[in-house]
């Protein structure tokens, strides 16, 4: 018996939560856009508008469920940016998804703020996400436009359940 094949860590019990509050804001996504087709004055700026905090409570629980995943395998979050930066740079960019991710997530949470906490300012300007004036140029937008260009918050939930098949295989090595 291979004790990392059942290693109590492997098991992910906060899987299933997240994949249930992902399947809610879909389907909230779903019948905003239901809207657009059906009447004629709800059109695509309003269904950013309305869109938008939908998205970002989607990367607000993904958040949640990326540092409370490194709490669990390391008991702490003081290294948390080290274990956002175990997946390759996102494309061409000088940073990951996950933290991609993290800092859309800072970005929706903070953007009524004075200004934005600078580790989120920096994230975004690595990603080119600098316009926070206009709604079809938002952050939470453009930067699902990097993740999938469908804007498909299942497919970044598989970025996120890689990342955490990495922080385990992490863990595993580091402690072995």
């Amino acid at each position: 018996m291979d004790i990392i094949e059942h290693h109590w860590l492997r098991g992910d019990y906060r899987a299933e939560s997240l994949s249930q509050i992902i399947s809610g804001l879909e389907n909230s996504i779903n019948s905003l856009k239901l809207r657009t087709e059906a009447n004629g004055w709800y059109d695509a700026l309003w269904f950013l508008e309305d869109s938008e905090p939908i998205y970002g409570l989607a990367f607000i629980a993904f958040q949640n469920y990326i540092n409370g995943t490194i709490k669990d395998f390391y008991e702490t979050t003081d290294e948390k940016i080290r274990y956002y930066r175990l997946q390759p740079n996102l494309g061409n960019f000088q940073k990951s998804n996950i933290e991609l991710i993290i800092g859309l997530a800072n970005y929706i949470k903070h953007k009524e703020d004075e200004k934005l906490h600078n580790g989120t300012k920096v994230i975004l300007e690595c990603f080119g996400l600098n316009n926070f004036d206009e709604i079809d140029k938002s952050p939470i937008f453009k930067g699902l436009d990097l993740l999938n260009n469908e804007w498909n918050l299942f497919e970044v939930l598989k970025i996120v359940m890689e990342w955490r098949k990495l922080l385990f295989e992490n863990y595993i090595e580091q402690f072995s």
